[in-house]
């Protein structure tokens, strides 16, 4: 039985499948800079030392899921840095990073290796609707360098359009490996729709899941890059259109503070401790509203996995809802 086939039988057991957290939070976080025009992207070839030893954290942090940093790393992302022409490379490094943590660390735990490929640009506008054709050729590239590399399954993130998403689907599908798809959501005070910065495109969560849930190869959904405060309704009206497993990957609770020049000094520690119990929280909710796979992104560091990898029970079974 392979590690894949492992990881399906402990989700179907109802065993907690823990993730890692975020990553381009966590560049800055250890003093060194974040790229403007390719957020965590550049670090790959610049900080391979310190995006390494983050894996290594979460894996110790109790992961079985670490993510590559290449949540910008397509060519189209790549290209607002004037880094196309290091697109293959950079996707083939930040694979060698994961499994080189992986290969650095013991864990009880079999980890396995998500290749992250995000939502289309323009990522802060959902009204923008992006050329299909467009799209699909570039999660192809990225598609097929992750899975030559040596990931095992794919994590789409933050998704905030369905023609984006269903370009990532059928990219990913064509290559055989399993497929995890994350949706961000916004409210508008009265609705949840996919978006993000306070705007959506008027699409709602059952649209996403029957944009993609048919072409072959989704394992999973996910609410992701997401408010906390959002989330369990998010999860709960996933969980009514889709029988798939459903996860939760939230941003933490002090976001804003993750990239001021502060936060590696003792102001930032304690925005740490305060939102460690309070994500733990909320994280159980996400439980009780039918997560299976809980991890996190922006703001989310290993302390937070740690505390969700001991402060969660192992199995829905021994989850106490009283």
């Amino acid at each position: 039985m392979t590690s894949l086939d492992l990881l399906d039988a402990r989700i179907d057991g109802g065993n907690i499948i823990i993730i890692d957290g975020g990553t381009g939070t966590e560049i800055p976080r250890r003093g060194v800079p974040l790229c403007p025009e390719t957020w965590s992207a550049r670090a790959n070839l610049e900080y391979p030392d310190v995006i390494r030893e983050i894996h290594e954290d979460y894996i110790r942090s109790g992961a079985e899921i670490i993510a590559t940093n290449t949540f910008w790393a397509s060519r189209p992302g790549l290209r607002m840095g004037n880094l196309d022409d290091k697109t293959v490379e950079i996707n083939q490094l930040s694979v060698k990073l994961a499994v080189d943590a992986r290969n650095n660390v013991k864990s009880n735990k079999d980890v396995l290796i998500a290749g992250s490929m995000a939502t289309f640009f323009p990522m802060d506008n959902p009204r923008v609707i992006p050329l299909y054709e467009e799209a699909l050729q570039s999660y192809r590239e990225q598609a097929q360098v992750l899975a030559e590399s040596g990931v095992d399954l794919f994590a789409l993130e933050m998704f905030v359009r369905t023609v984006d998403a269903k370009a990532a689907v059928q990219a990913a599908s064509e290559i055989g490996l399993p497929i995890w798809v994350g949706y961000s959501i916004q409210s508008d005070g009265k609705d949840l729709y996919l978006g993000t910065n306070e705007k959506h495109g008027n699409e709602t969560i059952r649209d996403a899941v029957e944009a993609v849930e048919s072409l072959g190869g989704v394992s999973a959904f996910f609410i992701m890059h997401s408010d906390v405060k959002d989330t369990e309704s998010g999860l709960r009206i996933l969980r009514e259109h889709t029988s798939l497993p459903i996860g939760a990957y939230a941003h933490s609770i002090d976001t804003d503070a993750l990239i001021k020049p502060d936060y590696l000094g003792d102001t930032g520690e304690r925005i740490i401790d305060r939102s460690v119990d309070e994500y733990l929280g909320y994280a159980r909710d996400w439980i009780e509203a039918g997560a299976m796979i809980v991890g996190g992104c922006c703001g989310v560091t290993p302390v937070h996995i740690e505390a969700l990898n001991k402060g969660l029970p192992s199995n829905i079974l021994d989850f106490d809802r009283s």
